[in-house]
C-alpha cells in the first residue's frame, strides 16, 4: 500500500524518533498522523500500528503472567529479504492531546516509508513463589543503508518525525512508542519485569 496512509482523530518508558522536522520540506508522498483527542483518556491496554508506504514491518507484543509460579515469554523475529532503492518524502506526527490523560500498557508504532521495522514486546511476570520473564527480538533486513536523501538541495528534507508536547501529557504506566519517517530502519521497544514474592522486583 502507497500514499497518504491513515489519519485519526485521535510517562512515555521509551519514545525512539527515526527522521528530523526541518525549516523546509519535499512534498509528502507517506503520510502518518494522530492528532485530536479519540485515543486520549484510554485505561488499560492499546495497541497500535499505523503505516503508510511499502513493505513496512510492526509488531505490539504484551505478556502477563500471573500465579504461584510465573512464567511468561515472548518472541518476535522481523525479516526484509530484498531492499527497495526508492526514497520517499515522508511525515509522522502525534499532535494535539493524543495520547493524554491515559494509564496503563500502551503500545504504539507508526511508519512511513519503505522497508521500516517497529517491534514493542513487554513482558511482566507475578508469582506467589517464584516469577520469570524473558523475550527475544530478531530483526533482520536485506544490507542497506538507511536513506534520507534531501531531495531538494540541501535546505530541504524529505522525512519529518514530530510529537507535540501535550501528546502525552499528564499519561502514566508504560508507554512504548516508535515513530519512523524514512525507508529502511529498525527500532524496538523492550520491557521485562519480574515480581518476586512480597512484590520484590
Amino acid at each position: 500500500m502507497s500514499g497518504v496512509g491513515p489519519r485519526i482523530g485521535a510517562l512515555a518508558a521509551a519514545i525512539w524518533l527515526i527522521g528530523l522536522p526541518q525549516p523546509a520540506f519535499a512534498q509528502v508522498q507517506d503520510e502518518v498522523v494522530v492528532s485530536g483527542e479519540d485515543v486520549s483518556g484510554f485505561s488499560g491496554r492499546l495497541a497500535v500500528n499505523l503505516a503508510a508506504g511499502d513493505g513496512n514491518q510492526a509488531a505490539n507484543d504484551a505478556v502477563i503472567a500471573i500465579g504461584d509460579l510465573a512464567l511468561g515469554g515472548s518472541l518476535i523475529n522481523q525479516s526484509i529479504a530484498g531492499s527497495d532503492p526508492r526514497d520517499r518524502a515522508t511525515r509522522v506526527a502525534l499532535e494535539g492531546n493524543a495520547f493524554a490523560n491515559s494509564s496503563g500498557l500502551a503500545s504504539i508504532n507508526a511508519a512511513a516509508g519503505i522497508q521500516n521495522q517497529m517491534a514493542n514486546v513487554a513482558v511482566l511476570s507475578i508469582g506467589r513463589i517464584g516469577a520469570i520473564s524473558d523475550q527475544l527480538l530478531a530483526q533482520s533486513s536485506a544490507p542497506a543503508k538507511p536513506s534520507g536523501s534531501t531531495g531538494g538541495g540541501a535546505d530541504v528534507r524529505n522525512d519529518a518525525v514530530a510529537v507535540s508536547d501535550g501528546a502525552f501529557r499528564d499519561s502514566s504506566g508504560l508507554i512504548q512508542v516508535n515513530l519512523i519517517g524514512g525507508e529502511r530502519n529498525s527500532s524496538a521497544n523492550t520491557f521485562v519485569l519480574s515480581v518476586l514474592p512480597e512484590g520484590t522486583p
